[in-house]
């Protein structure tokens, strides 16, 4: 498969490459800023949702067990966020800290490609937006990345290696994790067990301490109910449309190269490479929810299949091309839209609870230290997806009109039917602060308004 066995220097000069190429300015980057899927424009909403639980992570000193606005979050297992989390704890907060995981994997993902291939499957995934973009968030897709290349070079000489960095993969995103086992064959029971084993320990201590919530968001939800079904958040394409329409915008070279590598790989009976494409491409089709991140396998897939195929200094062109017409650029881009309003409100220092209209900041809020932070959504009980989780039973999700002033987490999230219903809310919590989006009109009283950037405004309570 490929070639092997470059010197350990040139892997060194390769990995610093990478760390300065895909970390510089990352620094700069706001927190769930850009987007994920250039065609629907959706920003890395996880990215805030997961930052706020490594950041809490690491002031709790909660190292096995992640929460979310102060209740249990398992929609991810604990090495998404325990990398993060530690980095956090030995460097402060900050978004190069709770970066710097991805960065270093991603960097981890171009040194094995070097390994496996050279420098044009390097340059090639270099050059992909996707994976310049998730190598620059903190989300899940580039560690379980590099768990995968790991354990695809490891597998036929170091089994036990392999088999850790198999369950690296299933402690970082499950089912993404399991990837492998679908393409690779020699030693396979080791192999997997190995990394069942691996994995073992954590799941087991959560089923032990958090049972019926691990049981139920883990796995009936993210995995059986997300995973296998469409929820009603998906986008409404077709599979087809959907994958073929966002690769192309992402990356049209290696959107080309990808089913011309699959043949060839299969004509030159090369099936760890064909394998691989394959079943990333198969796996597009295995899930209900549909994401323009899970074509990451598919364009690093793809660089390892063709990089044979095309030369270095076509793919090092491609690289500069992109970053000379800025569709690859270390300059920040534009913040969430309520960013500076948040921030205003930030440096008031308000001993109140914010309640925000509507998730347009992205869960930023979230990680910002302040009091309390709760969210008002539209609609009713009845306008909720179905989870195995009573979040309406328990109170995390409320009416409005319900509202009693719990303690976390309790009324995370308010329901608004109507816009009395938000006048409801001005009356009754006045104890709370507000930040409501540009044409939102309340009866607001004898509060303060403060005008803020794009619209938005904070209306701030009576602190007699």
């Amino acid at each position: 498969m490929g070639r092997q066995g470059r010197s350990l220097t040139s892997q060194v000069l390769v990995f610093l490459a990478s760390v300065l190429f895909l970390g510089w300015g990352v620094w700069r980057v706001p927190l769930a800023s850009g987007y994920t899927d250039p065609v629907q424009r959706v920003r890395p909403q996880d990215e805030a949702l997961y930052s706020s639980i490594a950041i809490g992570m690491a002031e709790r000193r909660e190292w096995l067990t992640p929460r979310f606005l102060g209740r249990l979050s398992f929609s991810k297992p604990i090495l998404t966020f325990l990398p993060a989390a530690a980095a956090v704890k030995i460097f402060g907060q900050s978004l190069w800290s709770l970066r710097l995981w991805q960065v270093l994997c991603g960097s981890g993902v171009l040194v094995l490609l070097w390994r496996l291939q050279g420098a044009s499957s390097v340059l090639l995934l270099a050059s992909n937006v996707l994976f310049f973009t998730l190598t620059r968030r903190f989300l899940a897709d580039i560690p379980v990345l590099l768990a995968l290349l790991l354990t695809l070079s490891l597998w036929e000489t170091r089994p036990l290696g392999a088999s850790i960095a198999l369950g690296f993969g299933l402690l970082t995103k499950t089912a993404s994790g399991l990837t492998p086992l679908f393409f690779l064959r020699g030693n396979w029971l080791r192999i997997a067990g190995g990394a069942a084993l691996f994995a073992a320990p954590w799941n087991l201590y959560q089923l032990a301490v958090n049972g019926e919530w691990y049981w139920k968001e883990h796995i009936l939800d993210e995995h059986l109910r997300w995973g296998l079904n469409t929820p009603e958040n998906a986008a409404t394409e077709g599979h087809i449309e959907f994958y073929a329409s966002r690769a192309w915008a992402l990356d049209p070279l290696l959107t080309l190269l990808a089913p011309l590598a699959l043949g060839y790989c299969l004509y030159r009976k090369r099936w760890v490479e064909a394998g691989w494409l394959g079943v990333s491409i198969l796996v597009l089709f295995a899930f209900g929810y549909r994401n323009a991140t899970y074509l990451l396998p598919v364009f690093a897939a793809a660089a390892l299949a063709a990089g044979e195929q095309v030369h270095w200094s076509l793919a090092a062109l491609v690289l500069g091309m992109r970053l000379a017409a800025g569709t690859i650029s270390h300059a920040p881009p534009e913040a969430v839209p309520p960013a500076a309003a948040l921030a205003q409100y930030q440096q008031l220092r308000r001993p109140n609870g914010l309640l925000i209209d509507g998730m347009r900041d992205e869960l930023v809020a979230t990680t910002m230290h302040l009091p309390r932070v709760q969210y008002l959504l539209p609609g009713d009980m009845r306008t909720l997806a179905p989870t195995h989780i009573d979040y309406p039973g328990r109170g995390i999700i409320a009416p409005a009109t319900a509202y009693r002033n719990r303690p976390e987490p309790e009324e995370t999230v308010l329901l608004v039917r109507s816009p009395s219903d938000l006048d409801y809310l001005l009356a009754r919590a006045t104890d709370r602060d507000f930040l409501l989006p540009p044409g939102r009109t309340a009866a607001t009283g004898d509060r303060t308004v403060i005008p803020s950037a794009n619209g938005w405004k904070l209306v701030l309570a009576r602190n007699d």
